[in-house]
């Protein structure tokens, strides 16, 4: 790169028939034959002062020295900035060096800049047809997850991203109570879709969690956990007693009681399958209906109502606290993750137990032990079709066994 320095005259009228005319020094790049300008250095001086051979203005006034030493400083950072590029760029522009020496773009940008200017190219998508505003409203709704997660870690520049940030951002969406994998795993993948977007219009450098895979795959059932505790492992938990580790001085009684409550919580949602904002929130009732004990309410998520046969498990646990919803044991779900794998430790379940296992307990107790259909599994949580009941549980070898006839049986209904 050459960068040139050349006198402008003044374009005032008085100018016009001055054979020594004042003008300002202007500044230009040039890479490869490429000339752009880079605009005025708000130098002024006399056309007979401005020596263009050595690039400087003539005379000892301390005007003058301080004027060429901004020229010489603007020369450097120019340079400078070039040599910074090339580390930067593969190839480099006299555009590009003009619009960072102006500060048209910059080094380091933040997140939100970043999801800002690619939700401004979606637009221009969406305008131009390539996507529908359907996509571009889906788009916006990540980014603001994408961004309320950075807010919560204190990450405003990609440069404070770690490896694992995809699967933290996973996490945090299931966690939080966000989502449920799928839409989580979307989420993520957007954000990933985002940051290297940046990185290719020269927004985000280089990170080292591009080369994270990605937690599971959205639309693939490989990848669908559905994790649940066994009728045995139930029972187990169900009458694990914690107050025998005191007696044992490995608990204190305020930490038995602790999760004994959380174990209460756990066993409830694995016979109720309340997903925990549901049963946070205790928005349900419960019905009486041929001496029989249900529960009632709406999914807060879907909107849909379900109802429950409240099993012998789950009466004996309202008994326990008084037949009132209120005075069920309620804690964030993060507390609650994080007191079940004591509870899991303590009782010997092998398993890292979740909130979203009691759910997903549910499901297999309902599909593959009670041989209920998916379409009443499905309503029992309060989901808007079977679609998603892939996420909770699976169709096992003992239903199958139930409900596939022999060929013997088969051929006897023929004859």
């Amino acid at each position: 790169m050459k960068v040139l320095f050349w006198f402008r005259k003044s374009e005032a009228k008085s100018q016009t028939l001055n054979s020594d005319p004042v003008g300002t020094i202007q500044c230009r790049i040039t890479i490869d034959n490429d000339e752009t300008e880079i605009g005025s250095t708000q130098i002024s001086c006399k056309k007979s002062c401005w020596d263009s051979t050595n690039q400087v203005i003539l005379g000892k006034l301390q005007r003058i020295v301080r004027a060429n030493q901004r020229l010489n400083d603007i020369s450097s950072k120019l340079y400078r900035l070039y040599d910074i590029l090339n580390t930067k760029y593969e190839f480099v522009t006299t555009p590009v060096v003009k619009e960072y020496y102006l500060s048209k773009r910059k080094f380091t940008y933040s997140i939100a800049e970043i999801t800002a200017a690619f939700l401004e190219h979606r637009q221009k998508q969406a305008d131009q047809k390539v996507i529908t505003e359907s996509t571009l409203s889906v788009n916006t709704n990540y980014t603001r997850h994408i961004l309320d997660y950075c807010m919560l870690v204190k990450i405003s520049k990609p440069t404070q991203i770690g490896a694992t940030f995809f699967s933290d951002l996973f996490d945090f969406m299931i966690d939080d109570n966000r989502s449920q994998e799928r839409f989580a795993r979307k989420v993520t993948a957007f954000a990933k879709q985002v940051l290297k977007w940046g990185k290719r219009k020269g927004l985000c450098p280089q990170l080292t969690c591009f080369d994270e895979d990605l937690p599971g795959t959205a639309d693939s059932e490989d990848y669908l956990d559905t994790t649940h505790l066994s009728i045995i492992q139930l029972d187990k938990l169900l009458r694990f007693d914690f107050n025998k580790l005191v007696k044992g001085n490995i608990l204190t009684r305020e930490s038995a009681e602790t999760l004994g409550e959380e174990r209460d919580a756990f066993v409830f949602n694995c016979f109720t399958g309340m997903h925990h904002c549901d049963y946070r929130d205790k928005k349900f009732q419960l019905e009486y209906y041929k001496e029989v004990l249900f529960l009632k309410g709406k999914r807060r998520k879907t909107k849909k109502p379900f109802v429950i046969k409240l099993l012998a498990p789950a009466v004996d646990i309202l008994k326990r606290y008084g037949h009132e919803l209120s005075k069920l044991p309620v804690k964030s779900n993060q507390k609650r993750n994080a007191t079940l794998k004591l509870v899991a430790l303590y009782a010997q379940i092998p398993l890292v137990l979740t909130t979203k296992i009691a759910r997903k307990t549910f499901c297999d107790l309902a599909l593959n032990e009670m041989m209920m259909t998916q379409d009443d599994v499905a309503a029992c949580l309060g989901l808007s079709s079977t679609r998603y009941l892939k996420n909770y549980g699976r169709i096992r070898e003992k239903r199958l066994l139930k409900v596939m006839k022999s060929w013997e049986s088969l051929h006897q209904a023929a004859s």
